[in-house]
């Protein structure tokens, strides 16, 4: 079981908001009203901090009151949900550095997405979040 890293935690708090571990088929869903964030306890044998970085940045961005548009068209769906894999990126990236005090010049992405288990489609947007880092 991997242990979800403390600074997300408290980010997680900060923000007022719960985390739950449940049984459910998507791998995380972000429920406003509650103010609560599910992930499938199916993440709990690797690492879901990006699931749960995800889930957070729809908080941040305030995506729940985009819902009409998110279920409008497959275009603005994948438009929220590709900001928020933005934002998540940018969330890790920033622990990422401040725990292991890489610079700029080390940051090797592969490592990076292997370790939070990136989906491999975001890589370039990866890339380019550590381009345009510090």
């Amino acid at each position: 079981m991997h242990e979800i890293n403390s600074h997300l935690i408290k980010l997680v708090k900060d923000m007022g908001l719960e985390l739950h571990f449940v049984d459910m088929e998507r791998s995380g869903i972000y429920f406003a009203e509650e103010k609560a964030i599910f992930i499938s306890n199916q993440l709990l044998d690797g690492n879901s901090d990006f699931e749960i970085s995800h889930e957070l940045a729809h908080c941040i961005e305030k995506h729940e009151e985009f819902s009409a548009l998110y279920h409008a068209t497959n275009y603005s769906r994948q438009k929220l949900e590709f900001e928020a894999n933005r934002i998540a990126i940018d969330i890790l990236l920033f622990i990422w550095c401040n725990e292991y005090d890489f610079e700029k010049e080390h940051l090797n992405a592969v490592k990076f997405m292997e370790y939070y288990r990136i989906p491999s489609n975001l890589e370039s947007c990866v890339r380019e979040t550590m381009s345009n880092y510090g």
